[in-house]
């Protein structure tokens, strides 16, 4: 009788802390769940937010690096390092048209460090002379200095660049002067540059451009396509007499120029061939000639000025010798630009080259 009254009370008092607790109790239960439940639907929509973004960047890549995996093996990971040593050669030779005198510039043939860092299709690297890192291993502001931001795709591959040059350089050849056992050394020759390009492939389904020369896919089967591209640029070539060795300084004035600054527009329609002769081994070659319009502000040392616009023909051309197992790769590239200018009095060839040895990793592999 005791327990019964006993478990009556308790029975009681439950039944009136629920009548007076029981609301505020259901109301806060009510209350935190639903403010829990706004914040997770905007989490949600921030999420499915970049979701979308992410699938449709992956659409566009995916359309951008179709290809028959039976020839090309697409990049498996999701970031590429790679380091280079590059060595690196101008070269610049002035012709008279009045006097038909020539002079041959050539640079000292510095050594170039750089590194390239790339993820997914996307890249940047940046080069410099050694000789242009101090004591205490900061970088100069000196010459040679390359910086690169590409796009590697099977369809589309392009590229911003800007460069130096020319500061350190030698004259090796002047008219029918010996030069032999002289000091030729020449630091008034100094080049800057600013381009754009970027290249179609037509059979981008079996020929990998970035096999050969971006190292983000492999090819598998050796076969060729025909590139059409476009490309914009912008250079200033200045040239300073007063840095002329002694024994030069007569030299012929129809030779001299103070400064060339022009902007070429240009199409470019070529080949290139990628030969895969072992396993993970690629020898390829890219020959790529250009012609566009050219607008040339020429400045003579007799301080008058000319503004050309005429066409222009350039030539580019690329080889390079791989092995890539699809995790690391190693080998050479070779390219060289060759650009021409006209002027009344005097016409300049320009030529750029360069041999890289490069080894690099691919890493994080993709899902």
């Amino acid at each position: 009788m005791l327990h019964t009254t006993h478990g009556s009370a308790i029975l009681y008092d439950n039944m009136v802390l629920n009548a007076v607790c029981g609301p505020q109790l259901s109301n806060k239960k009510d209350t935190i769940p639903s403010t829990v439940l706004n914040r997770n639907k905007v989490s949600n929509k921030k999420q499915n937010l970049f979701r979308a973004i992410g699938d449709k960047f992956s659409k566009i890549t995916d359309f951008f690096m179709e290809c028959d995996t039976n020839y090309i093996t697409p990049q498996l990971y999701q970031f590429t390092g790679q380091v280079e040593a590059n060595y690196w050669h101008d070269y610049y030779r002035l012709t008279s048209n009045v006097t038909n005198n020539r002079m041959t510039i050539e640079s000292s043939h510095p050594v170039i460090l750089g590194g390239y860092i790339c993820w997914g299709v996307f890249g940047y690297g940046h080069y410099i002379n050694v000789n242009d890192i101090n004591s205490l291993g900061v970088e100069k502001r000196g010459t040679s200095q390359r910086n690169s931001f590409t796009l590697n795709t099977a369809k589309l591959v392009a590229e911003i660049y800007t460069f130096r040059s020319g500061e350190s350089a030698q004259i090796t050849s002047f008219a029918d002067c010996d030069l032999k056992n002289k000091n030729n050394s020449f630091s008034g020759l100094k080049s800057k540059c600013f381009g754009v390009n970027a290249e179609y492939i037509f059979n981008h389904k079996k020929y990998s451009w970035p096999a050969a020369f971006g190292m983000n896919a492999v090819q598998r089967k050796s076969k060729g396509s025909w590139k059409l591209g476009i490309s914009y640029s912008h250079q200033s070539i200045s040239f300073d007499k007063s840095a002329l060795p002694l024994h030069l300084k007569n030299v012929d004035p129809t030779l001299l120029f103070r400064n060339i600054e022009y902007e070429d527009y240009a199409i470019s329609f070529g080949y290139g061939y990628n030969w895969v002769f072992k396993k993970n081994f690629l020898l390829a070659i890219s020959l790529l000639p250009s012609i566009g319009y050219r607008v040339s502000d020429i400045e003579i040392y007799d301080k008058s000025n000319s503004v050309l616009k005429n066409m222009s023909t350039d030539f580019i051309t690329r080889m390079s010798l791989f092995w890539n197992d699809t995790r690391c790769f190693s080998g050479f590239l070779f390219e060289i630009h060759t650009y021409s200018y006209r002027e009344k009095k005097f016409a300049l060839i320009n030529s750029y080259g360069s041999l890289k040895f490069v080894i690099g990793l691919n890493f994080i592999k993709k899902k």
